[in-house]
């Protein structure tokens, strides 16, 4: 990649970030460079190159309402690379629970499973009604990785996870968010879905 591609990309980030922060804000603050004015007159060494990169970088990331220390705990990491590594995957009843090797599809608990275990919790795929009970998943929300669970007798079991602001699911209710078929990204689903969930849970130590 050459410094020109470098820079303009530094210029989308930075006005990526402005336009999140203040969407009324005119993009003619930024120079040609796509450093703020007083970083693109900055030749004293006060603002490098990578120190502006670094700063756009953490700026549009926060703005996007994720956490830079979750992103980079490996834990964290090893799962959001699990969970994208299966997107498209077909829901396939009882998929993803005879082991930990490769599947032609998942259901919603065989996929959560193989998250889970990518980043070092569980022994062995198991369904709704057995996660809140494996070591090292705790009652409650977790502050970089929740779990939503429903085991409630006579109701539908489901299970979606949430890893440092997005949401995973494969199989359950469609909605505005997405969601009804493989496994996929999906939007942060309505409170009304959500209560749908008797038991929220979370990786412990995440």
């Amino acid at each position: 990649m050459s410094i020109e591609d470098v820079v303009g990309r530094v210029q989308q980030i930075l006005q990526m970030e402005q336009q999140l922060t203040n969407p009324t804000a005119s993009s003619a603050a930024l120079s040609p460079t796509g450093l703020s004015p007083a970083a693109a007159a900055d030749t004293s060494g006060g603002t490098s190159f990578s120190d502006a990169l670094a700063s756009a970088q953490l700026g549009s990331t926060a703005a996007a309402g994720y956490s830079a220390a979750g992103a980079a705990d490996p834990r964290v990491q090893a799962m959001v690379s699990e969970a994208n590594s299966l997107l498209g995957k077909p829901y396939v009843y009882g998929g993803g629970h005879g082991g930990w090797g490769p599947s032609s599809g998942y259901d919603c608990s065989g996929f959560v499973s193989a998250v889970l275990h990518a980043g070092g919790y569980l022994s062995q795929p198991v369904d709704t009604t057995a996660l809140p009970s494996q070591p090292g998943i705790l009652s409650g929300p977790g502050q970089y990785v929740t779990i939503y669970d429903r085991d409630l007798s006579g109701e539908s079991g489901h299970v979606i996870i949430e890893i440092n602001g997005q949401f995973y699911e494969s199989g359950g209710s469609a909605g505005a968010w997405g969601g009804g078929g493989g496994v996929e990204k999906i939007g942060r689903p309505s409170a009304s879905y959500l209560a749908t969930f008797d038991r929220i849970l979370h990786p412990a130590g995440l």
